[in-house]
């Protein structure tokens, strides 16, 4: 009687575990994962097609713009701007940030404390973009070469690609 009454313990927990794993199978484990973003996959295409060295970064754009309220193709647009998209940055500096003099421990570092700066520096701060891009260069026509760059990712985001 004590063999059967073991066995049926053990059958029982078996059922239990079965049924467990059975629940977790139904989950959706996709839905852990990070979602796709176009705008990513835009602005990667933007880098590659400018040659730039930064290609593999516009994920940290697009997050350091979001987490920073600022239009996401504003980082990327200053860069091919300033260095174009990296190619002739100094000290990691892909924004001319401080006329160039300043130098950062590394690209990610450069795309946050720009994003941050824009964000909630003082001479940036509760300003809208254009107001931001007269703040950042003093020269008439800069904020104009940064929102036709802008203009120049979105179509990206309507034309197939290779055109």
């Amino acid at each position: 009687m004590k063999r059967i009454l073991q066995s049926g313990i053990v059958i029982a927990a078996g059922v239990l575990g079965i049924a467990a794993a059975t629940s977790h199978a139904d989950q959706n484990v996709t839905s852990n994962r990070k979602k796709f973003d176009l705008r990513e996959a835009i602005l990667r295409r933007f880098l590659k097609e400018n040659h730039s060295p930064v290609e593999n970064f516009a994920g940290v754009f697009v997050a350091e713009a979001d987490a920073h309220g600022l239009d996401w193709r504003l980082l990327p647009s200053l860069a091919l701007i300033e260095t174009g998209a990296g190619k002739q940055a100094r000290g990691n500096n892909l924004f001319g940030w401080a006329n160039g003099k300043t130098h950062f421990a590394n690209i990610g570092e450069a795309i946050h404390k720009v994003a941050s700066s824009l964000a909630e520096g003082r001479s940036y701060r509760n300003k809208d973009i254009l107001a931001k891009l007269r703040a950042y260069n003093r020269n008439q026509g800069y904020p104009g070469r940064v929102t036709d760059v802008m203009g120049r990712i979105t179509s990206l985001a309507v034309a197939p690609a290779g055109e």
